[in-house]
């Protein structure tokens, strides 16, 4: 059984039994996995609060073989998101970060860019206590390194140019239209909002959100890609529903 170091960030637990909790973990060096966590439940669990969600550790694994479960041996508190649960919107949005990349990253594959998008992200959250341009790049970033993201330059329905085009998208597309190709139920997308996907893309998180205003553009493109999350992901996401309800 050997016995594997990983940087990883809790996505989320579940209890196993009366004492032991199962760990879903996004890792740096092994991808998305799950792992068992003896005596996590009891109150003077050797753990602490460094198995919670959305908390930052180090871990050493042992890996069993032919067993997809892994056991956690020990860990160790790299950062804590824990203050963002005082902002009841900030911890729907880092629970949200966690559902996503549970349904977005498969497991056992590693992928450097997107666990450090996890994490600038949370670092983000927790910084400004705002939601909307963290969750605008997450949601960019994400389906972009998980394969899925729509082309942004051409309508996808014809291959039309969308430069100094009216925009528009739907529930029934998964990308961008052109005025001739949308439907009854397709939605104008504003050229401010457009044209904030190309600045959005082009900067790390922070340095874009200090140069970036939240002006209205911004949660008009989060909502765009909301719809192309929910429709990549092929089900409701409970938290978007949260979120959608608090706005």
């Amino acid at each position: 059984m050997p016995l594997r170091e990983t940087e990883a960030i809790v996505l989320r637990t579940y209890r196993l039994g009366e004492a032991d909790k199962i760990v879903s973990l996004f890792t740096r060096q092994v991808g998305r996995l799950r792992a068992a966590a003896s005596g996590a439940q009891r109150p003077k669990s050797r753990y602490g609060g460094m198995l919670e969600p959305l908390t930052y550790i180090r871990l050493w694994l042992f890996e069993r073989e032919n067993r997809d479960l892994l056991r956690i041996n020990s860990t160790e508190l790299l950062e804590s998101f824990f203050a963002m649960q005082g902002d009841y919107r900030v911890q729907l949005a880092a629970q949200y970060i966690a559902e996503a990349a549970e349904r977005f990253l498969p497991e056992r594959e590693v992928n450097e860019r997107a666990f450090r998008l996890l994490l600038a992200v949370l670092r983000a959250l927790k910084a400004s206590r705002e939601i909307d341009r963290p969750l605008l790049y997450y949601n960019y970033w994400l389906l972009r390194l998980a394969g899925f993201l729509p082309q942004l330059e051409q309508c996808c329905a014809c291959g039309r140019a969308l430069a100094g085009e009216e925009i528009f998208y739907g529930d029934e597309t998964q990308g961008l239209v052109c005025s001739r190709c949308r439907t009854s139920r397709s939605r104008k997308i504003s050229g401010e909002a457009f044209s904030l996907m190309e600045k959005m893309r082009r900067s790390p998180l922070d340095a874009w959100m200090a140069s970036e205003p939240l002006a209205p553009a911004v949660r008009e493109a989060r909502r765009l890609f909301e719809t192309w999350m929910e429709a990549c992901a092929e089900r409701k996401l409970v938290t978007l529903e949260l979120l959608a309800a608090e706005s």
